[in-house]
């Protein structure tokens, strides 16, 4: 071989090598390009998810809310029972289910917040209504004696705004 034929076969592989590396870092670089994308789409995905949920248990709160000012019956079993008035067998199973309603509404809610779904400042506001509704006749007492079938941290969060302490 030729020392002429050896230097050409040498530049070709050099430049060979260097497109090589060029296409190596060109698909880095895309790589990295479709990382970030990936990253800005989870981002928006998350706030989307964050809105939804946001509107969602707006909707839940507002129908439990109309439900029970739409329900001239209901109504007044509810502001009866604030009343400490007597209320018949049946009048007391529909508070218990308006009440169970609330809470599972808002253990969903007290999850949506643990799992970063639901703003601290909302679920702050949240919390408070949570215990005017708490103070209210017999909703403290419903809320203890039924309490064990709701999640330990829900159940930890509720007893957190409670006047008085659920006996064991």
């Amino acid at each position: 071989m030729s020392v002429g034929l050896l230097l050409s076969q040498a530049k070709n592989r050099m430049k060979f090598d260097r497109v090589n590396q060029l296409l190596q870092t060109g698909a880095n670089v895309g790589v990295i390009l479709s990382i970030l994308f990936l990253a800005l789409q989870i981002s928006r995905t998350e706030d989307v998810m964050k809105a939804q949920t946001r509107s969602t248990l707006a909707s839940q709160s507002a129908a439990l809310l109309f439900g029970e000012a739409d329900n001239a019956d209901l109504a007044s079993i509810v502001r009866r029972s604030y009343a400490r008035e007597e209320l018949a067998a049946d009048e007391r199973f529909r508070l218990e289910r308006l009440l169970q309603a609330y809470f599972r509404h808002w253990e969903s809610t007290h999850y949506q917040y643990r799992v970063g779904l639901f703003d601290e400042e909302e679920y702050s506001r949240l919390r408070e209504a949570w215990r005017l509704r708490l103070a209210r006749p017999g909703v403290a007492d419903f809320w203890c004696s039924g309490r064990i079938a709701y999640s330990a941290a829900f159940a930890t969060a509720i007893d957190n705004l409670l006047a008085q302490k659920c006996d064991p």
